[in-house]
């Protein structure tokens, strides 16, 4: 039986309902996998086909055009080079001119940093070059500083004022440039935010993404997108976010565990939990050890406290979970592990588990 298959054997009916009304198959047309990129792990590669090629980008609720400025701004955002690459020329092919693509790293660079645009400008030339595209990039205008404009937050950030000043400088100059919309820009910036883990900015930027147009049923969507290239912790927190932001303007909620990306449902009941925590090429064990390490790693806060008491469950060890904090650390930085051992000695008091000494 297929990955596809199993997958939505476990799903909820509606979801299988959904493909059969509007006759979306699994077998999607996709772009090619670059070459080896599967060979040593081909359930990733399958995953790759059938889910997020063949279910995911074929969803009619985002364009494949709004699909590609979304992704593309988020490998961007995560450093991914390689998917960066990839994406870029598949938004070339998807309708996003040079121009936006241009405009997408400069926006972009204002929530995730100057390194992932000299990074993804350096990538863009490259595609651009490779398509024998005009290079200086036809259609994208220099920067033009606007001395008058009023500040949006005249009273932000009093501590720090110069960071006040850039903050006018975002909302003044570069949310007013032609070459996206103010709901592409609404677009990219949440989906920035969900892959960061930026819960703050998430919020700010659902409300602001519904003023500028995008739907709820946009917002839940890109959420959604937007869990296969930064992971499901991050998916889940924005999923949290929204629905508050939702509830918070009246707008209808779906009865379902992630109201805010309701798919999601669909997603962790088939996938995840019903597909891929069942293969047997890791134990439970094992897979909570990983889902641990990763969450801590990330300082996905909510995450970790679940997959902790799910590693219990598993037969992780107080002792392997004490010691998986130390070694962890090393790795990511001690803020991560002070964040993950506090949560673990919570989780230990709760289930009445005494401290090690």
């Amino acid at each position: 039986m297929s990955l596809a298959a199993r997958f939505y054997r476990c799903a909820p009916l509606a979801a299988v309902a959904w493909l059969c009304l509007t006759g979306t198959t699994i077998a999607a047309q996709q772009p090619p996998a670059p070459v080896g990129a599967y060979d040593a792990a081909p359930y990733l590669g399958q995953i790759r086909d059938e889910v997020v090629y063949g279910d995911i980008w074929e969803r009619p609720q985002l364009s494949a055009r709004d699909r590609s400025v979304i992704t593309v701004a988020v490998t961007m955002a995560l450093y991914a080079t390689n998917e960066l690459r990839l994406h870029i020329g598949r938004a070339l092919d998807n309708g996003v001119t040079q121009a936006e693509i241009a405009e997408i790293i400069g926006h972009t660079l204002w929530y995730s940093g100057f390194p992932t645009a000299v990074n993804a400008a350096r990538v863009a030339t490259q595609v651009f070059q490779e398509r024998g595209l005009p290079i200086p990039t036809p259609g994208s205008s220099a920067r033009e500083p606007k001395p008058n404009a009023v500040p949006e937050f005249p009273t932000a950030y009093p501590a720090v004022p110069y960071v006040r000043d850039l903050l006018n400088i975002l909302y003044g100059e570069t949310w007013t440039r032609e070459e996206l919309s103010p709901r592409d820009r609404s677009m990219i910036t949440v989906a920035v935010g969900t892959a960061l883990y930026a819960s703050s900015e998430v919020r700010y930027h659902i409300g602001r993404g519904l003023d500028n147009g995008l739907t709820q049923e946009e917002v839940s969507e890109l959420i959604t997108h937007v869990t296969f290239y930064s992971g499901f912790p991050t998916g889940v927190n924005a999923a949290r976010v929204a629905a508050g932001v939702f509830e918070q303007r009246g707008l209808p909620l779906p009865d379902a565990r992630f109201p805010g990306a309701p798919y999601l449902d669909t997603l962790l009941d088939g996938l995840v939990f019903g597909e891929t925590w069942e293969r047997d090429e890791l134990s439970p064990r094992d897979r909570s050890l990983i889902t641990i390490a990763m969450t801590a790693a990330a300082y996905q806060t909510d995450q970790l406290r679940a997959h902790l008491r799910r590693g219990l469950d598993n037969g992780v060890t107080p002792e392997e979970l004490s010691e998986l904090m130390a070694h962890m650390t090393l790795y990511a930085g001690f803020p991560s592990g002070v964040n993950a051992s506090r949560l673990l000695a919570e989780v230990f008091e709760e289930r009445g588990i005494p401290l090690p000494d």
